[in-house]
């Protein structure tokens, strides 16, 4: 059999490194060395192993003609895109040859084309011909970690630390947030328990600190972090984290404050500059965030999610004209259009352009500002033109979009009940849920406004046609335990229906307002005064102000009821639930 006295597949991808380059760059995270911070650049990974691993001296050994020749077809496949047929080649090769260059070549494949279980079984072939390459060990914690056996990957990275000197256990730790909470603590131990063997090791400390943050162990996870950072000052991963982290424990201002003191070390670092910007605006110092973003904008011209940012901004601080000159930036680069003429809608629509608004709004094609888009596309023909002009316009849409067919119903559901007539609304729902009976959204909206007009019947059955589809439907349970317990006595039926929905959605105002109204209704006053109050200071919303005023009202302490009131009012003026209330307890505020 003939043979080419050539390194197998090292020198061959040498000679063909220019048609195939893109597809086999190595690593998909930060590797960082004990003596090195941390790179924020992901092709780092394989250079990082470069570095610290001593290159062995070439052999040369026959490549039999087969298989060269399969290499060759694999290699021409891949810079012919066809991946498939690269893949094929280079795993029946390595399976065949048992060589560890042509299974760490089908791995990066593999990896490359999200095919997890071939890139296993690729690493396995590696590994066993040669257990002691750190590059195997890493691709095999890679993949590993990708199918979600994380103790096979810490094994590894294990591996890759004792012979290369190369932590990555953030990257496993960053990970694992999917996992069950035991799950989690397992891992959390095994990392603990290395890190009696490598105590000054500051990526492992980070890693154990992101471990606590997944398992909502904050303070730990914040302490975790500072170790880390006393161990190794310039970390910049754990630096930005703590950052983060701050702003998650609401200390949003110390978050600002130690971005203030790291950004002079990094003056370069876009994230750290972007997370900063945020940040000011979580503090609502809008002018300050405005200057940060304008500053992102005028060194990353080209980020156009960076010029949306901005633009909304300017937007917001009544800057229309910079705002306009943005937008219609991104309409110009194609980039975030939909977005854009959103926003150009909303601004000429405040302006009084009805015309220009509507424009904008019909070439809202796609993404989350669509549906908005259509309603308020819809309100501006229904103001022009009448109610049939905008349901016209709805129905064209439809016909454009059966795949948002749906939601384009409900936005002219609600367009009939703002006009006066639910029971159209009620019945275009219910020739939709003809064609999608099961439909959780036109089920719940069907429901709302049959509850708008008494028809507790129909309200009932759709209620439960949802909570029978998914039981743990928070908004379903409550919306049907409030109604139990405000449009009836059934309150033994309602009460379980609510304490559900509260332990599903604990820190839910509404909720907590419908629970104490179902306390209200059985007399038990002390525990719903507890929980009305809380609901209204976490929402003084008018319902709830209604709800609390009436309760204080019949303890006699009517002044608190009426301050109660007042500032339901302020809310929302011309609320029907706090007027019915005054009415039925005969109770005039004083202007």
């Amino acid at each position: 059999m003939a043979s080419l006295f050539l390194r197998p597949v090292c020198n061959l991808q040498r000679w063909i490194a220019g048609l195939a380059a893109p597809l086999w760059l190595a690593g998909c995270a930060t590797l960082t060395a004990d003596s090195t911070p941390p790179s924020e650049d992901p092709s780092a990974a394989t250079t990082a192993i470069e570095e610290v691993v001593e290159q062995p001296d070439v052999h040369y050994r026959p490549i039999p003609t087969d298989t060269l020749y399969a290499l060759l077809v694999a290699e021409f496949a891949g810079q012919r895109q066809r991946f498939d047929v690269s893949l094929r080649n280079y795993m029946l090769q390595a399976r065949q040859t048992g060589d560890p260059d042509i299974a760490e070549r089908a791995s990066r494949i593999a990896s490359y084309v999200g095919a997890d279980n071939l890139a296993a079984e690729a690493n396995g072939i590696w590994l066993s011909g040669a257990p002691e390459d750190p590059s195997a060990h890493h691709a095999a914690a890679q993949t590993a970690i990708q199918q979600g056996r994380y103790h096979a990957a810490l094994n590894h990275l294990q591996d890759l630390l004792r012979l290369s000197g190369i932590s990555q256990f953030d990257y496993l730790a960053a990970n694992s947030g999917q996992l069950s909470p035991d799950q989690q603590q397992q891992l959390l131990q095994r990392l603990r328990d290395l890190q009696q063997q490598y105590p000054n090791n500051a990526n492992l400390a980070y890693a154990i600190a992101i471990m606590h943050q997944h398992l909502k162990q904050y303070d730990e996870a914040l302490a975790g972090i500072e170790r880390a950072l006393e161990m190794q000052p310039d970390y910049l991963s754990a630096g930005m984290q703590k950052a983060r982290l701050l702003a998650q424990l609401q200390r949003t201002e110390e978050a600002v404050n130690w971005l203030e003191d790291l950004q002079p070390q990094h003056p370069n670092n876009k994230g750290m500059s972007v997370l900063y910007a945020r940040l000011l605006l979580d503090l609502r110092r809008m002018e300050d965030a405005r200057e940060a973003f304008r500053d992102l904008h005028q060194r990353y011209p080209d980020d156009h999610a960076l010029t949306l940012s901005l633009a909304l901004l300017e937007q917001e601080l009544n800057a229309h004209t910079h705002a306009r000159n943005l937008l219609q930036s991104l309409i110009n680069t194609r980039r975030y259009a939909n977005e854009a003429h959103f926003y150009l809608g909303k601004l000429a629509y405040a302006e009084q352009q009805s015309d220009e608004a509507l424009a904008h709004f019909r070439q809202v094609n796609d993404g989350r500002e669509f549906l908005p888009a259509q309603l308020r596309a819809a309100e501006i023909i229904l103001q022009r033109d009448g109610l049939e002009a905008a349901r016209t316009y709805l129905d064209g849409r439809r016909a454009e979009w059966p795949e948002k067919t749906v939601d384009l119903v409900r936005i002219e559901a609600e367009l009939l009940a703002q006009n006066n007539d639910t029971l159209g609304a009620i019945d275009l729902i219910g020739q939709a849920l003809q064609l999608q009976p099961d439909h959780v959204d036109l089920r719940y909206t069907r429901a709302m406004l049959a509850g708008q007009l008494d028809n507790l019947e129909l309200l009932e059955s759709d209620l439960r046609h949802i909570i029978a589809q998914q039981p743990n439907h928070a908004e379903a349970l409550n919306a049907l335990g409030y109604t139990l317990a405000d449009k009836t006595e059934r309150w033994e039926e309602a009460y379980p229906l609510i304490k559900k929905a509260l332990a599903l959605s604990p820190n839910n105002p509404a909720i907590i307002d419908s629970l104490g109204w179902v306390y209200f209704r059985m007399g038990e006053i002390d525990k719903a005064r507890t929980l009305l109050e809380q609901a209204f200071e976490l929402m003084p919303d008018h319902e709830i102000a209604a709800h609390l005023g009436e309760l204080l009202w019949l303890s006699g302490e009517t002044r608190e009821a009426r301050e109660i009131w007042r500032q339901g009012l302020e809310q929302t003026p011309d609320s029907h639930f706090i007027e019915e209330t005054l009415q039925r307890l005969n109770v005039e505020l004083e202007p």
